[in-house]
Formats: structure tokens, sequence, C-alpha cells
């Protein structure tokens, strides 16, 4: 793209006081014609293949405003980022713009849309981050499930409720994100922020959500960075959690996660279809922000009854996936993934529910079969969070890009 482009900012402030702590770098076009808008931009870009290094360009635009303002090391820097081009190296010329901004405070904002149209490249985006010292944001959260479904995957430092919640009228729907958020928050540490803050009332609205920080043309609208060397006072810093890091299980399927749970126990198959059953149709009643993954063993293959469910599931749910060693069904609603018949994931049969007030897993393995020819497996079924997030990691990792499905 020959678009010339640069970059503003927008100040992001504590809703205590409305102190800065940071600033929110959003490209705009600049030159002869209209201004074109970054969704168009990126559009664009993808449509022509170098939405990667149109991302590049606009990330070093917003790091060299910053350098050359003599940004404080203590203050934020929001930087929107999409996925893909965390995964992309940076331009050779750009090394030393780098260099200089590597003693910014940065917090990289996921804002791709369609969050689960590639979770995989997502994790790997949030990790790649994290290797890099930056933070992580979610953006818009409350403005499609996805992006509520993955904040508990990605342990994002920052959660950003999308503007409509603040400018909307109460509902059923904002009480559920906003409690969802809520727990996310007390579990992690991770700082609200709410976007779109313009008058006294949205400001009062987003404390009531739980908000602390806040974005909007009340604080002030997108503009050029002060010249920090002529600003007096103290800089206040966003009071992160230093010890969060990226979600890194040490095991290739779930079952290698759960050796910590104590003995394991052992059932037929009979007993296994009759909890895997009781766990999906709790999964009905978790809302469309849920993750449900499972893999299916290499004996017992995926039945009509079952795959009726999955389907279901899927017109419910942020994402249903399915990894299975036996071919793909036809028209599936759910994502499937292939596992090839000697991996030892095809000995496993899973269900791994991830909701943003509940998770609960079921992983076994097989284990032979009894005197009448019935498979067995051992099995655990565990509700600690951790370790079924570490368990729906290791599955969704392996997920490929929908447009590779």
């Amino acid at each position: 793209m020959s678009i010339d482009i640069t970059s503003v900012y927008q100040p992001i402030v504590t809703l205590d006081g409305r102190a800065v702590v940071g600033f929110e770098a959003l490209v705009r076009t600049c030159g002869d014609g209209p201004p074109i808008p970054p969704p168009e931009l990126l559009g664009v870009a993808r449509a022509q293949g170098v939405a990667a290094d149109f991302d590049w360009r606009c990330r070093l635009s917003a790091l060299r405003g910053a350098v050359e303002s003599g940004y404080p090391d203590r203050l934020a820097l929001f930087v929107n980022a999409e996925p893909v081009a965390l995964d992309a190296p940076p331009p050779r010329d750009c090394l030393p713009m780098l260099a200089d901004a590597s003693r910014l405070s940065i917090i990289i904002e996921i804002t791709e849309r369609d969050l689960m149209g590639d979770p995989a490249g997502l994790l790997r985006a949030a990790e790649h981050a994290r290797n890099l010292g930056w933070r992580v944001a979610v953006d818009d959260v409350g403005a499609d499930s996805s992006s509520l479904a993955l904040i508990p995957l990605l342990r994002p430092d920052v959660i950003k409720l999308d503007m409509a919640l603040v400018q909307g009228r109460s509902s059923r729907e904002t009480a559920a994100i906003v409690a969802a958020v809520a727990a996310e928050a007390e579990r992690t540490g991770a700082l609200v922020l709410a976007e779109g803050i313009e008058t006294e009332h949205h400001e009062s609205s987003a404390r009531a959500m739980g908000a602390v920080l806040g974005q909007g043309y009340l604080y002030g609208a997108p503009d050029a960075l002060p010249d920090f060397g002529e600003v007096q006072g103290p800089v206040r810093s966003l009071d992160l959690d230093g010890t969060v890091t990226v979600r890194a299980p040490v095991a290739v399927t779930p079952y290698g996660l759960t050796h910590s749970l104590g003995a394991r126990r052992q059932a037929d198959s009979t007993l296994l279809d009759a909890i895997e059953n009781s766990l999906l149709h709790s999964a009905y009643g978790t809302g469309s922000s849920t993750v449900v993954l499972a893999t299916v063993s290499a004996s017992t293959g995926l039945t009509p009854a079952r795959r009726a469910i999955f389907d279901d599931l899927a017109a419910r749910t942020a994402l249903t996936a399915v990894f299975d060693s036996h071919a793909a069904p036809p028209a599936s609603g759910f994502r499937t993934v292939a596992v090839g018949a000697d991996e030892p994931l095809a000995l496993e049969r899973s269900i791994v529910i991830v909701a943003p007030m509940s998770s609960v897993a079921l992983i076994a393995v097989e284990r032979g079969t009894a005197e009448d020819g019935t498979p067995m497996y051992d099995y655990r079924l565990t509700y600690d969070r951790h370790v079924v997030l570490d368990a729906a990691t290791v599955l969704l990792r392996r997920i490929p890009a929908r447009s590779a499905v």
C-alpha cells in the first residue's frame, strides 16, 4: 500500500482522579484526499495480501511518534496489532527504531474481530508479544462473543470494554458481560478499561461496570502527543501484575496435564458416555461465549447422536471443535481437526468446556478392554480452572486457521 499514514494519540486516564496513565496510538491517513477510516485501510491491505506489512507500518509510526516526543518510560503506550502481523518479522531498516522504543511500556491491543478464525495464531501472537516484554490488552470486549470467550486463554493485562456497553442501555446481556469480566479481573488482576466515555453519565456507567480506567472524548480527542520534555509534574504508571506470563502447558495432550490431580479413576465407555452427555448438555446454558473442545478416541469414533449435539452447540457457542482420527463428517457445523491414527491424542477422549463463569474437563485415555470387549479408560474429571485452561490451550494450538480448514 502506498497510502501515507501518521499516528495520533488519545489519552487513557484513571477514573479515580482522571490522571493520565497512557495513550492509545491510532492510525490516520495524511496528504491529499479525504481521510480513510482505519478498518477500510486494513481491508484494502488484506485484499492486497500485505496486512502484516501494513500493520508493521502502523506500529512503527506509533513508536516513532512516541520516541520523538520523549515519551516517559512509565507511561503506557497502547498500540493496535493484528495477530497475523505479530508473527511477522519487522522490516530490517526499522530495527534501530525498535531498539530506541524498547524502553517504552508497550501494551499490544488485539484487534482482530474474527478471533475464532485462527485461535492458534492468536495464542502465538500473545506469546510473541509477551516474549518481547510487551503487555496484552483485549479490545472491544462485548462487541461479540469471541473476545469474551478467549479472555481466560489469553490472560490479558487489560480488558477493554466496547463503547456500546458504556453508551448503551443496560440489558441482561450487558449484565452477563460485566459479570464475566469482573470475575476474570478478580481472578487475574487484569485492569478494566472502558472505551467511548464522552459524558459524565458514561463515566458513571463505566464505574458501575467495574472499570478503573477510561478513554474517550471526555478526557481528550485523538491528537499529537505533547512534548514531554516540557510537561511538568510526576508521571503515573499502570499498576499491572508483573508476574503474568503466557499460558504454556508442558504437555502434548490433555491427559498429560492430569497427573497432578491425584489417583486416576477407571470406567468403561458406557459411564464415560453418560458423563460426557451430562457435561455437553450443561454447556447449553453457559452462553455464547463458551468454548467446547472434544477429542474422539480411535476405538469409539463419533456417533450420529453425539455429532448432532456438537452441531447444535456450534450454533450456540463461540467455538465448538472436535479432534478426531476418523474421516471428518460432511457439512458439520462444528470445527473438525484431523488427528493422526498413531498419535497419542488418538487414544484420548475428552470434553473440555471453558465458559466465562465456569470450566470443566473430562479427560480419559484408553486402557485396553473388559472381558466382554468393551473399551476401558483411565479418566479424570476436573473443575480446576488452571488445568482446564491448559487443556484447552493444548487443543487450541492444533486448530488450523479457518481459511486452511
